[in-house]
């Protein structure tokens, strides 16, 4: 048995095969691996010479970007270290004697209807557009729609349904029952594309066709283009938390919702309860006027 100490770089490659196995999103795989490309650059070759102090200093590094950012690089590093000490390569986990980051709670940001169709307006292509809608009217994770299959989506006459698997890997069934736009537009992108196997939305055939997803980077640029020639300024997720709250001002039933959205928690459904402010008004005028008619 060797007694040189373990090198950093070794453990970060062996940690990051370790996710492809357990078959963790693909997207989250990359998301820890630039995280730890960035800390075994700014670390001590040695594994065991990485202290506490070293990982603050390596953290605070980035004190000019989001909290997001900041919590899920903060984020990567407890849960590299966290399988270090699970299989014996460490004996002191260094990430308990910092602080974790926390983040301001915000509200959910629904975008307007007219808002959300202005930017669906501006897609040129029918495959884009055909991504975009199917992430507004159904609420679903970019990385679920972008790891979608050919084989997992289901357009049968009046039982159109898509299988994604979130969060952990956990699978759930997404109708489209008030999906039309988006059954339309699959319809044509399947057609048109002569898809039937591999991802379904992948990339530009004239640069090879490749079947393996396209990258998150690649729709977040197109999304920005997207926006900025709609003169509209939105995140992608603002559609998961504008179809979400839509759905609840409708009526329909919070773990119908929750379901939907692939939710574990329903206090994350409730946020999109509490957004709509003239809803709320709305709600209380009926029932005085529902109280006045019983006098």
């Amino acid at each position: 048995m060797s007694d040189q100490p373990p090198l950093l770089a070794d453990a970060v490659e062996t940690f990051v095969a370790s996710l492809r196995q357990r078959l963790v999103p693909v997207n989250t795989i990359k998301s820890y691996a630039h995280d730890l490309r960035l800390f075994v650059q700014a670390m001590p070759t040695d594994l065991p010479q990485v202290s506490a102090e070293a990982i603050a200093e390596f953290l605070a590094t980035f004190d000019h970007l989001s909290i997001a950012t900041r919590r899920r690089r903060y984020s990567t590093l407890c849960a590299f270290y966290h399988w270090l000490i699970r299989h014996g390569v460490v004996e002191i986990n260094p990430m308990e004697y910092l602080d974790p980051i926390q983040s301001v709670e915000r509200e959910p940001r629904p975008l307007h209807p007219d808002t959300v169709l202005k930017i669906l307006q501006a897609i040129p292509t029918a495959n884009d557009r055909a991504l975009f809608t199917l992430l507004y009217e159904t609420g679903i994770r970019v990385g679920e729609a972008l790891a979608l299959l050919a084989t997992e989506v289901d357009l049968t006459q009046d039982d159109e349904k898509i299988r994604v698997f979130g969060k952990g890997q956990r699978e759930r069934t997404v109708m489209l029952t008030a999906a039309p736009e988006s059954i339309r537009l699959l319809r044509r992108h399947l057609k048109q594309s002569r898809i039937t196997s591999g991802s379904v939305f992948r990339g530009d055939p004239r640069y090879g066709g490749s079947p393996l997803p396209l990258e998150y980077s690649v729709v977040h640029y197109a999304w920005q283009r997207y926006c900025k020639a709609a003169e509209v300024e939105a995140t992608i997720h603002q559609l998961r938390h504008s179809r979400a709250s839509q759905l609840l001002q409708a009526g329909v039933p919070i773990t119908t919702v929750r379901k939907q959205l692939g939710h574990r928690n329903i206090q994350s459904t409730l946020l999109y309860a509490e957004v709509d402010q003239a809803t709320i008004k709305q709600d209380l005028q009926q029932y005085q006027r529902r109280k006045g008619r019983r006098r």
